[in-house]
């Protein structure tokens, strides 16, 4: 369960009740049940106030100096990519409250309207079913790829003001930080570190090709995807925080996205034009998401199946690059 992420912990009812009422001005809570599965953020539904209103209260990580760089401003992110999805039409979370100050609670914290719901990785579907839906969550991912920025990386990063005009800065400074991180943590040697940022250094120019920032969610996945109780269909895409403005081939190289409808749905409205070094830069994009990963498993979730597993595919990657 989530108990053996650094990141998470549980709260007493009555911080909870000191929430509702700085956030909403709600002093009755009825009851607060924590939900399963989270690692990063400690999620409760909270049954609240006179008319027995439901909301999720969705609490930051503890221990922030286990985070990546990226990590330390997720919820404003994820507040403007919500903003984003009403106007596009993409169904989100509706949110009620959002609060970074750390006053009331030393986190950060978001309350969401309550949408009655299956998590789409517990709903007993159909294969038939799961495909419909993954097509649609190719269609959506469209919506947010077609929305174009000025600049490059997570929009954590673009909330806070560092902001990237290249595509290759916004990747290679994540890159230092993760690769930092994993080498005080014993995660990777110093000369497997210096490899891999290496590589990415001198791929600026590859990676420099793209010029323009579309919006990804970098993080689809059934998980993150709430669907309708009676109907099953797609009530709410959900944890856009982390988000960013880049190369929409980058979302295809996540381990998630490795789903033929999904890039039917997608391909039925953005249909694949193939560009010179498209295979190259995934190979990088790649390597990103399982560096990412190895981190996660290691220094945050207390998880070595996860770092092993990630580490590997990692090595493997950068092997193949360095054979070209």
């Amino acid at each position: 369960m989530n108990r053996q992420s650094s990141l998470f912990q549980e709260i007493p009812i009555e911080i909870i009740r000191d929430i509702f009422v700085n956030a909403l001005q709600e002093e009755i809570i009825w009851e607060a049940i924590l939900l399963d599965g989270g690692l990063f953020n400690t999620t409760y539904i909270v049954e609240y106030g006179s008319f027995h209103k439901k909301a999720v209260l969705r609490l930051g990580p503890v221990n922030r100096h286990l985070l990546m760089g990226f990590e330390e401003n997720l919820m404003n992110a994820e507040v403007y990519t919500y903003s984003v999805c009403q106007t596009i039409g993409v169904p989100c979370s509706k949110v009620l409250a959002c609060d970074t100050s750390k006053q009331v609670i030393d986190r950060d914290f978001m309350i969401v309207e309550y949408i009655p719901s299956i998590v789409m990785s517990k709903a007993d579907l159909t294969e038939e079913k799961r495909n419909m839906l993954y097509r649609q969550m190719g269609i959506y991912l469209t919506k947010f790829h077609q929305v174009t920025g000025d600049s490059f990386g997570f929009l954590s990063r673009i909330c806070s003001g560092k902001k990237f005009d290249k595509w290759s800065g916004a990747l290679i400074f994540e890159v230092e930080d993760m690769t930092e991180r994993l080498e005080k943590f014993s995660g990777l040697s110093a000369e497997e570190a210096q490899t891999i940022r290496h590589q990415f250094e001198k791929s600026r120019e590859l990676l420099d090709e793209i010029r323009t920032p579309h919006l990804l969610h970098t993080d689809l996945w059934e998980g993150n995807v709430l669907l309708n109780r009676d109907t099953l269909e797609i009530a709410a895409i959900i944890d856009s925080d982390r988000s960013m403005y880049g190369d929409p081939d980058f979302e295809f190289a996540s381990p998630w996205m490795d789903n033929l409808p999904l890039r039917e749905g997608y391909d039925s409205i953005i249909p694949k034009s193939p560009r010179p070094n498209d295979a190259r830069r995934r190979q990088l994009y790649q390597m990103f998401f399982c560096l990412l990963e190895t981190y996660v498993g290691c220094g945050e979730y207390n998880n070595p199946e996860l770092y092993s597993t990630r580490k590997k595919q990692l090595m493997e990657h950068l092997r193949c690059f360095l054979m070209e």
